[in-house]
């Protein structure tokens, strides 16, 4: 989990801020919010979004078994073709269910969150566990949101 977690930090970072360089990119208005609120409101914040996290995992973890049985199954691609093509159509579908939170950037979206989804999902693939990646995916989120949380608080 742990592992996994600093693996997706570093790329959310590095792809990030390579992607600001030719992108506008938009804030998580949730991390804005965290700024003005109490100490019991942060926390609070944090322990609900553990199940929320959760909830993204099955909500990628399935839909990927799903398209690889599918490829494998029934299309009969390779094993390895059907894995690379589901992980890649997962990640389309996680940076979908983010247009929203991101005021519908596509590049954000598909290249920030969907590079980032490619790093849990690797988690998932490699451990065939979804704990893993459903942990790695809470260190990560809970990480960015302390950061954001530091960071608005030293710049107010």
């Amino acid at each position: 989990m742990f592992g996994f977690a600093l693996i997706n930090i570093v790329a959310t970072f590095v792809i990030g801020a390579l992607t600001s360089l030719l992108f506008a990119l938009n804030a998580n208005a949730g991390f804005a919010t965290l700024a003005d609120e109490s100490p019991s409101e942060v926390a609070f914040y944090f322990l609900s979004t553990g199940p929320q996290l959760l909830g993204e995992e099955v909500f990628t973890v399935l839909p990927f078994l799903a398209i690889m049985w599918f490829l494998f199954s029934r299309m009969n691609l390779p094993r390895k073709t059907s894995i690379v093509v589901a992980w890649l159509l997962s990640a389309v579908l996680f940076g979908a269910i983010h247009l929203p939170t991101y005021d519908w950037n596509l590049v954000q979206c598909f290249v920030v969150i969907g590079s980032a989804r490619l790093v849990l999902l690797l988690a998932y693939i490699k451990t065939k566990n979804t704990w893993v990646s459903a942990g790695a995916h809470i260190i990560n989120d809970w990480t960015l949101f302390t950061v954001a949380l530091l960071t608005s608080g030293l710049a107010g």
